[in-house]
């Protein structure tokens, strides 16, 4: 977990937090947008979005349905919807209020609901949006096929329509933790920020208090009234962290470069990459790791583990970033003959194959599975794998072995009993610790 999520939430503190963004007993109006997959001649949902409220793209008003043997994308426009009667209604198992959308598992349930923050600049709106989510379909099984059926468009691979449809930056098919989920957005329309003409502003509500609070790229950043500006000249910024607050310390909207799943900024231009090189060029360190090739094929291998160990080790530091292709001399050697070996393709689609059998491994095998992303960049025609670890909320560890390891120096070594017991303990967006199922010496850790 980061900084922008709440884990846990159930009634009726599901409806306070609602009720800081909009109100939950008023009809309001979205759109529905969800994947169904097929099991046993049976639908089940993969994901549904829900979007409430603020103006969306013209596209996503549009009524669709596209049926395929395996699977149904469904969106829907939804009028006259209160968010207190659909989430009772799901608590119910009587499902969502939306035409043409096949009924959900019947009976009772008690659901789990995650609170997390999408920054303005990857919403649709101007505004960050607050997205609860609960998953609702269990075992929900889907596989990568072509989507093929009469009158229907022609894809090549589900998994990347999946995205498509629904926006996602990656889905990772069965294996994809957040499978089975529902998710409501509302605009948080207290404030967002403003970086445009090589300044940075904010704009909010005359009845909140927020403040700017961050740096970029070293150089701090406070502006405490929504008159302030930040000047800074765009095209040189490299790290750019700015959080907008409220004066009791909630993160309204922000903008980092470290965050992994809402990263501002990308990797993929010449900037980015001329920065990796000297990353790498200055070798192993603390913070910096080289891997020439880790097989993840051959199942006599059994150095594999070593993927889970040092990004474990990262998470359970202060992160850092695993270069797979570059050798200890810091000689970059890519990951294409290896690739070429197991997966016998291309070479950019044989590292493409790597990267998911990558993310695949560090999903099923960390405690926290969150706590990385992964692209791949390419020099002189060799690919190179980066895994960048973010530091994980309390204790990580190792799944099958049930150890937990910690970066120190250029090296990742095992916690002890005593240092795993004075880990520091899960928080949420406040600092509030966390209320875990059970106490950290009965998680099988050690």
């Amino acid at each position: 977990m980061s900084l922008n999520q709440i884990y846990n939430i159930r009634e009726p503190e599901l409806f306070k937090r609602i009720a800081n963004f909009t109100n939950i007993e008023v009809a309001t109006s979205g759109v529905y947008r969800g994947v169904y997959t097929k099991n046993n001649n049976k639908w089940s949902m993969l994901f549904g979005v829900l979007a409430l409220g603020g103006s969306t793209k013209s596209n996503e008003h549009q009524a669709c349905c596209y049926k395929y043997p395996e699977y149904q994308f469904i969106c829907q426009p939804v009028k006259g919807i209160t968010l207190g009667e659909l989430i009772k209604s799901l608590e119910r198992g009587a499902g969502l209020p939306v035409p043409s959308v096949p009924a959900l598992e019947h009976g009772e349930r008690t659901l789990n609901w995650t609170e997390s923050l999408i920054p303005s600049h990857l919403s649709n709106h101007q505004f960050p949006i607050r997205r609860f989510s609960a998953r609702l379909s269990s075992d929900v099984e889907c596989r990568e096929c072509k989507l093929v059926a009469h009158g229907m468009t022609f894809h090549a691979s589900a998994f990347e329509y999946v995205k498509e449809f629904l926006g996602l930056d990656r889905f990772h098919g069965s294996s994809d933790g957040k499978r089975g989920e529902l998710c409501i957005d509302i605009a948080d329309q207290r404030g967002h920020l403003v970086l445009s003409n090589e300044e940075v502003r904010y704009y909010c509500k005359a009845t909140d208090t927020l403040a700017v609070v961050g740096e970029i790229d070293g150089d701090p950043v406070n502006l405490s009234s929504s008159q302030d500006r930040y000047i800074f000249e765009q095209e040189k910024v490299s790290d750019v962290e700015l959080w907008l607050v409220t004066d009791s310390d909630e993160i309204v909207d922000y903008r980092s470069s470290s965050e992994r799943e809402y990263r501002y900024g990308s990797q993929t231009n010449n900037s980015g990459l001329i920065k990796l090189l000297q990353i790498i060029t200055a070798g192993e360190s603390e913070y910096c790791e080289f891997k020439q090739y880790i097989d993840l094929v051959s199942k006599k291998n059994n150095k594999a583990w070593e993927l889970d160990k040092t990004v474990c080790a990262f998470s359970n530091h202060q992160g850092g970033k695993l270069f797979v292709g570059v050798d200890d001399d810091t000689r970059i050697v890519g990951i294409n003959e290896g690739c070429q070996q197991h997966y016998q393709c291309a070479p950019n689609e044989g590292a493409e194959c790597y990267q998911k059998a990558v993310i695949k491994r560090l999903q099923e095998s960390l405690n926290k599975n969150q706590c990385f992303s992964t692209y791949l960049i390419e020099h002189d025609g060799l690919f190179i794998l980066v895994i960048d670890v973010h530091k994980a909320n309390g204790l990580n560890y190792l799944l099958t072995k049930k150890e937990a390891y910690i970066r120190r120096g250029a090296s990742s070594a095992q916690l002890t009993p005593s240092e795993i017991q004075a880990f520091p303990v899960d928080r949420d967006v406040l600092g509030l610790k966390l209320i875990v199922d059970e106490p950290a010496a009965n998680r099988g850790v050690y």
